[in-house]
């Protein structure tokens, strides 16, 4: 039987949170680890002159945090953290002041300057922001700064290591609330993916009936010929009212669809209309032979 030490990668699931998958919670972040990758990458870069790259997302249950900056949701409430090493390697590469960053460095245990303060607000707004979005983990929150709030147990930590020193990660606080919205987001991924096969099957069958629909409505001119009559130009000229013009009648008549013959018929008159009757089939003359 091996420790818990001794056994890395296995994540522990307290008997408290039996019947809930938290274990796999962190699915849902490192399936998108590329992406959110790339992201963080733009991000430190543009805004604040580092290239810093994700190296791995790690989790972990029931964590105490005291110095997290808080933020709520339309969910619940959710904090972020970042290691001050970090934090000062960002300031020092923004402002180009190693000697700041060397001296400081030295001085960890103090009260973080107000310069540093103002950084980690800004970050914790921009990451959280970032992350919990459609297009980066597919979860949309609204976040906002809670000034007020009080909160030191949360049920969840997320944290994102980076390349880097020892000290290059940050993290994210989720309350039960949070947690709860997560675990329901891979619920419903199951259901789609679940009943993806039976959504193709329906969608085809539905595209196959909106196009038969389409070429049962579609609006048809059938032409019937009755009569043709030759003429040259002084005969037409010559035409006066009373005139009479002789015309042979075909025994049958040729219905058409533009210039294809569909089927013949006869001509037939009722009550002073006239009806096509006796429809029959054309049969080609192409020859095989």
């Amino acid at each position: 039987m091996l420790k818990y030490s001794q056994t890395p990668g296995i994540f522990k699931l307290e008997g408290n949170r039996l019947g809930r998958p938290y274990h796999r919670l962190q699915t849902i972040f490192v399936s998108k680890f590329d992406t959110l990758d790339s992201r963080l990458n733009n991000y430190f870069l543009k805004k604040h002159r580092s290239y810093i790259s994700l190296k791995r997302i790690d989790c972990e249950m029931d964590v105490n945090n005291k110095t997290a900056e808080l933020f709520t949701s339309e969910v619940g409430q959710l904090a972020f953290d970042i290691e001050r090493p970090l934090l000062l390697t960002l300031l020092g590469n923004f402002y180009g002041l190693e000697g700041y960053l060397d001296v400081q460095s030295s001085e960890e245990n103090e009260l973080p300057t107000k310069t540093e303060t103002r950084l980690k607000n800004r970050l914790a707004q921009d990451i959280l922001e970032m992350i919990f979005d459609k297009d980066s983990s597919g979860l949309a929150l609204t976040i906002a700064p809670d000034n007020m709030g009080v909160q030191t147990q949360w049920t969840y930590k997320i944290t994102f290591m980076l390349d880097g020193a020892e000290g290059s990660r940050f993290s994210i606080f989720l309350d039960d609330a949070h947690t709860d919205f997560i675990l329901n987001a891979l619920r419903q991924q199951d259901i789609r993916n679940a009943s993806e096969p039976l959504d193709v099957a329906a969608r085809k069958a539905k595209k196959q009936a909106v196009i038969a629909e389409v070429i049962n409505t579609l609006p048809l001119t059938l032409t019937a010929k009755i009569a043709e009559l030759s003429l040259s130009v002084a005969e037409l000229t010559h035409i006066k009212p009373g005139d009479i013009l002789p015309i042979a009648l075909p025994e049958r008549y040729s219905v058409n669809i533009g210039k294809a013959e569909l089927f013949s018929a006869l001509l037939t008159e009722d009550k002073n209309k006239l009806y096509l009757s006796d429809i029959a089939g054309t049969k080609s003359e192409n020859s095989y032979e």
